[in-house]
């Protein structure tokens, strides 16, 4: 089993123990003020959305369709595979191995160029059940920049609610367009 899928499972069970991965949606007013320099947005997508509604809350905000994928969780494990306008991933590239990190990367870029990243710079307070911290990759704010422009060809910082995260953006703001 490779350490990914056994993350995977780790978080299988936090999530079918107990209410885990709403952080989130205390992002929604960030989220939707870089998706303005989009535009029109039709479909977007969350991204390791655990059992947040943010992506609901956005997508209502854009009158765009909502499309969740967490492999943690049953109902929405199945990978997408339909271009989106946009994705959001919030609270998720920390728990990647450091490893498998431009692959997951590559699986978002090829579902859009347009995504919102933010990533914890600490460890968590959240331990799995197999005794280990819940962020496996904890790496500071430019080494996720550098990784995420590689991927998409283009990294902008963008504004957090929480000093312990940075956030990333992959498209320029409308006066740089």
């Amino acid at each position: 089993m490779s350490r990914g899928q056994e993350l995977i499972d780790q978080y299988k069970h936090i999530h079918a123990t107990k209410s885990y991965g709403r952080s989130s949606e205390l992002k929604a007013g960030y989220v939707q003020r870089e998706l303005m320099h989009l535009g029109k947005i039709d479909k977007i997508l969350d991204y390791g959305c655990g059992q947040s509604s943010l992506v609901d809350w956005v997508a209502k905000m854009n009158d765009a369709e909502a499309v969740r994928y967490d492999p943690a969780i049953p109902q929405f494990s199945t990978p997408p595979t339909d271009p989106v306008d946009a994705a959001i991933c919030t609270d998720v590239l920390e728990h990647i191995p450091e490893e498998d990190v431009p692959d997951f990367l590559g699986k978002i870029r090829a579902l859009t160029p347009n995504a919102y990243f933010n990533v914890s710079v600490r460890a968590a307070i959240e331990i799995l059940p197999n005794g280990e911290n819940a962020h496996c990759t904890v790496r500071p704010a430019k080494w996720w920049g550098e990784a995420i422009a590689k991927e998409f060809g283009f990294a902008r910082r963008a504004s957090s609610n929480d000093s312990t995260s940075v956030t990333w953006v992959t498209w320029r703001p409308k006066e740089d367009e």
